[in-house]
């Protein structure tokens, strides 16, 4: 494995995430794209559920904007706080804990408000052999080996508030989750559908398929809805834009909600690509509340290489509803 999850917050919404009063800006110094996401007051955070892994690598734009003492990134497992990165208001430099406010390690670089970083972490959970490590502009900061934490694995993460680490005051871009390798510096550029695709089966709420799936921020007055199962609609995509380096996956997003009592209860994502359709697993349809759903695909399936630009440029994404 490797890529796991992302968000550039590009959709223009936090609603790939469980959001506490965080909100999306545009025109932010440092950042990428157009939207990222805001942590504005002491009781704000976003988080959201992983995969149980014995390790992860975590990567995101920070900007701190007001506050001093900062709970920037948390990881849980069991519903339980493991460990956790914060900026402290003595020096602003970032300092990583175990569950109980431990002190783990602390960085000797100071993070200032205004100004924008990478930052990197890994973690390993072990109560002896476990490793916390950070790294400021892909430069190792703290590089901890011992007790990080009681837990066996990480399955979520929290960006922002938790108890007198209270106040939040930063924005946050391009996070990647990994579980192989450290991220790096990348970026997250959104593409949106331009066109139909092989197959238009779903309903629209009017005028043509794609042209109801193409807003940012999402119009929910602006939809296509589908009620009976393997109804499957592709769009052809916008290009890619700028200078593009390697791709290291290709994200699918939507926004869903399933109303009523449909015969499909859950969708899956179709990448066509090489003339061929290619699927993902069943995602599980929210109900009466909308949500983002998604699915990476790390390598283009009909190569099984990395993906190239002429392939993500060529490229139909599609739903499909499933039982």
């Amino acid at each position: 494995m490797a890529r796991i999850f992302i968000d550039g917050f590009e959709a223009g919404d936090l609603k790939l995430w469980v959001n506490s009063g965080c909100s999306v800006a545009t025109g932010v110094s440092g950042m990428d794209g157009t939207y990222c996401a805001y942590l504005s007051s002491s009781n704000h955070f976003i988080s959201r559920a992983l995969p149980a892994r014995s390790e992860y690598y975590f990567a995101f734009r920070y900007r701190a904007v007001s506050g001093d003492s900062q709970s920037i990134i948390s990881f849980y497992f069991n519903g339980t706080r493991q460990c956790f990165l914060a900026r402290w208001n003595s020096d602003y430099c970032l300092r990583a804990y175990r569950q109980g406010n431990n002190l783990l390690a602390n960085g000797l670089t100071p993070v200032i408000n205004g100004n924008t970083y990478l930052i990197e972490v890994y973690i390993k959970p072990g109560s002896s052999t476990g490793i916390f490590q950070v790294k400021i502009n892909g430069i190792m900061e703290i590089d901890f080996t011992g007790n990080v934490c009681s837990g066996s694995s990480i399955d979520a993460v929290r960006i922002g508030y938790y108890d007198n680490f209270a106040y939040s005051g930063f924005y946050v871009d391009n996070i990647v989750v990994d579980d192989a390798a450290w991220p790096g510096s990348t970026k997250i550029q959104a593409i949106v559908p331009a066109g139909a695709g092989n197959s238009t089966q779903w309903t629209p709420s009017a005028g043509n398929n794609y042209e109801c799936v193409d807003e940012v921020p999402p119009s929910e007055s602006d939809y296509i809805e589908a009620d009976a199962i393997d109804q499957l609609d592709q769009y052809a995509m916008e290009n890619l834009s700028g200078a593009i380096g390697s791709i290291r996956c290709v994200q699918a997003q939507a926004l869903s909600v399933m109303e009523g009592t449909p015969d499909p209860q859950n969708l899956q994502f179709i990448v066509r690509t090489g003339g061929s359709d290619f699927v993902s697993d069943s995602k599980e349809v929210p109900v009466d509340i909308s949500k983002q759903i998604m699915h990476i695909w790390e390598k283009n399936p009909d190569t099984e290489a990395t993906w190239q630009a002429s392939e993500v440029n060529a490229m139909e994404i599609g739903i499909k509803a499933v039982a």
